[in-house]
C-alpha cells in the first residue's frame, strides 16, 4: 500500500479529511461510526498548546477529528479518549459545553446576517402578516423562530396561524428572547420568522447550523411542535 493510500486509510478510521472525488463530503464518526454529511458534525484539531479545539467552521489548519453534532457523542468522545488518540492531545471534559456555546454563536451570527439581508421578520404583527404574504404566494417563509421564553399565549397564536396556513417550514425555539435581540438588534424580540426569497443559501445555512445545535439544545420542545403541525 502506498503512503498517500495508508495516510487516505488512517483519515477515513478517525473521520478525516479525504473525499472520494466527485462524493458528497461526509465524514465518519468518531463515537458511533455513523457517517454523516459535514453540516451534521463538528470538526475538531489539537491546537498548539497540546489540547483539543473545536473547529464548528471547518476552516483550522492540521489534521482533524469528526464528531456527530450530538452532545452524547461527544461527550463519548472525551470520557472513552477517542478524540484524545485520534489526535494525540488533551480533551478537556467542558468540550460539550463549549462546542454548545460556539455552535449557538454561529447560528446567531448567521440570523443577525439574514436580518442585515432583509430576510428576518420580528414582532407579533408583522410575522402575522408575513404569513398572509406566503399564503398569496409572496416571500416564502424558511423558517418560524420563537423565543425559548415568550408567553405561550402568544406563542400559540402565531402558530395557529401557521397551522391554518399549512405552513411547510421548521419551528425555531432553541434561543432566548435576550439571544435573539442581541443577534436581530431589536428589543424584546420574541417571535420572528425567515424568508428564503432572494437569498441564495443564505437560509439554507442558518437551517444548517440550527440542526448542529439542536444536537446539544433542544430545536423546540415538543409541545410546540403538536401547535404547528396537524397531527
Amino acid at each position: 500500500m502506498s503512503r498517500k493510500a495508508a495516510q487516505e486509510r488512517r483519515d477515513r478510521n478517525r473521520g478525516g479529511e479525504h473525499d472520494a472525488k466527485g462524493a458528497e463530503p461526509t465524514r465518519k464518526c468518531l463515537a458511533t461510526g455513523a457517517v454523516w454529511p459535514k453540516e451534521k458534525m463538528v470538526r475538531f484539531v489539537a491546537g498548539p498548546d497540546g489540547t483539543i479545539v473545536p473547529d464548528t467552521g471547518n476552516e483550522l489548519p492540521g489534521r482533524g477529528a469528526w464528531v456527530s453534532a450530538d452532545a452524547k457523542a461527544l461527550a463519548k468522545a472525551v470520557s472513552k479518549g477517542l478524540l484524545a488518540r485520534a489526535l494525540e492531545a488533551k480533551a478537556d471534559p467542558g468540550l460539550p459545553a463549549l462546542v454548545e456555546k460556539l455552535l449557538l454563536k454561529r447560528a446567531l451570527d448567521m440570523l443577525g446576517i439574514a436580518k442585515r439581508a432583509g430576510i428576518v421578520v420580528t414582532g407579533f404583527e408583522r410575522v402575522k402578516q408575513a404569513l398572509d404574504v406566503h399564503e398569496q404566494g409572496g416571500p416564502k417563509i424558511a423558517a418560524m423562530i420563537e423565543a425559548s421564553d415568550g408567553a405561550a399565549d402568544g406563542r400559540r397564536s402565531v402558530l395557529a396561524k401557521a397551522k391554518a396556513i399549512e405552513l411547510d417550514a421548521p419551528l425555531c425555539g432553541q434561543f432566548t428572547s435576550d439571544e435573539l435581540s442581541m443577534a436581530l438588534g431589536d428589543a424584546n424580540v420574541i417571535h420572528a420568522c425567515l424568508l428564503s426569497a432572494g437569498t441564495g443559501r443564505l437560509h439554507a445555512r442558518f437551517l444548517e447550523e440550527i440542526g448542529r445545535t439542536a444536537g446539544f439544545r433542544a430545536m423546540a420542545p415538543a409541545a410546540w411542535s403538536r401547535e404547528l403541525t396537524n397531527d
